[in-house]
């Protein structure tokens, strides 16, 4: 039930359940999420639920239940009801422009400026990218890095985790040709496929599953994604990408640079880049 209401959920978590909260408190009915505070050790976020009906305390005990993790690593700290009319139009206020480098500018569909630059507009939804991550932004960097030195056009691109597909529609702006998102997160298609349409791209295959279930081969295979998962689902990724293929990789703390390169240890590095504690690389 919708009402002229809203809650607000605030927790303190530790950073390596941040994406599997937020992917949680989206799959229970969530409308939107900010993060207030973020330290190298921890992080303050609020859940935002227009859903009256939606039981903030049962979605918060329902995430130990289901990955059974230390309490301590997520503290409940307050639990409100607000009287808002105008809440979804409030949450706009923190979605900006963002500019990758000089030729694309990620927007939010309600704040697109006149420039010369390409233009990737994304409607978040439930789908993460809306682009002000740092950890998308760095993904969004290598990619456009790649592509200004290779010759992007007609290059395929599997795009694993796809979430909003900005990396897809970054990808066709700057003149890549066949492109694949694959998500295990049926919402997240549905949101891509959405952004696609007001990007007005054609012809791009989303597929809900895993990349097990593919079977080509990509010039590149891009993944913005949680060390955990990358893990989980490397074989599949390097048997997705073509003998000369590249792997561009973002998501990761810069702590954990190590592990993501002992992961792959037989590709090279290409190209790296670090903002604040977040990483991401290229790899051959």
């Amino acid at each position: 039930m919708i009402d002229n209401n809203y809650q607000k959920l605030t927790v303190r978590l530790t950073p390596e359940y941040e994406d599997i909260w937020i992917a949680h408190c989206f799959e229970q009915g969530a409308s939107g999420l900010e993060t207030t505070e973020e330290k190298a050790l921890s992080i303050i976020m609020a859940v935002y639920f227009t859903d009256m009906s939606i039981q903030m305390q049962d979605v918060f005990e329902l995430f130990y239940q289901k990955f059974m993790i230390d309490k301590q690593s997520l503290r409940l700290l307050n639990m409100e009801t607000h009287a808002n009319k105008n809440w979804l139009e409030t949450w706009k206020i923190h979605f900006h422009p963002i500019s990758i480098n000089d030729q694309l500018l990620i927007c939010p569909p309600w704040d697109i400026p006149r420039n010369e630059k390409q233009i990737v507009i994304i409607n978040p939804g439930n789908g993460f990218g809306s682009g002000s991550h740092p950890s998308t932004v760095i993904a969004l960097k290598l990619l456009v890095a790649f592509l200004e030195k290779e010759s992007s056009k007609n290059l395929s691109i599997l795009d694993v985790g796809t979430g909003s597909g900005i990396l897809l529609v970054a990808s066709r702006k700057m003149g890549a040709g066949k492109l694949v998102g694959i998500d295990i997160d049926l919402p997240s298609i549905i949101d891509a496929q959405n952004n696609f349409k007001l990007n007005r791209l054609d012809q791009v295959i989303t597929i809900c599953g895993s990349p097990a279930c593919i079977q080509s081969s990509f010039d590149i295979v891009i993944s913005n994604m949680m060390l955990h998962e990358i893990q989980s689902i490397q074989k599949d990724i390097l048997r997705n990408m073509s003998p000369s293929g590249a792997l561009i990789l973002s998501g990761f703390y810069l702590s954990q640079k190590k592990q993501v390169l002992d992961c792959f240890n037989e590709l090279q590095v290409v190209l790296e880049m670090d903002d604040a504690q977040w990483w991401g690389v290229i790899l051959k």
